[in-house]
């Protein structure tokens, strides 16, 4: 079963993922984490196999980025 997830954070030598839809955790050892994929990056998780989605990433980023620009503008 494919699962989309997004790296929440790394911690104590974990990844930490939430899941979608329901931002359920998943965490496994760091050391299992592809050398592509930060904090923030969204996944697409099958089995233990975990591969960077990399539309979904860039997506997000562009999201976050305009928020951000809107908020700095807005404090103008």
């Amino acid at each position: 079963m494919r699962k989309k997830a997004i790296l929440d954070r790394i911690e104590d030598g974990k990844a930490i993922f939430l899941l979608e839809p329901d931002q359920q955790i998943w965490t496994i050892p760091q050391t299992k984490l592809p050398n592509n994929i930060h904090e923030g990056s969204s996944v697409l998780i099958e089995g233990m196999q975990i591969t960077l989605d990399v539309k979904t990433t860039a997506e997000n980023k562009a999201r976050i980025a305009s928020k951000l620009e809107q908020l700095r503008n807005k404090n103008k």
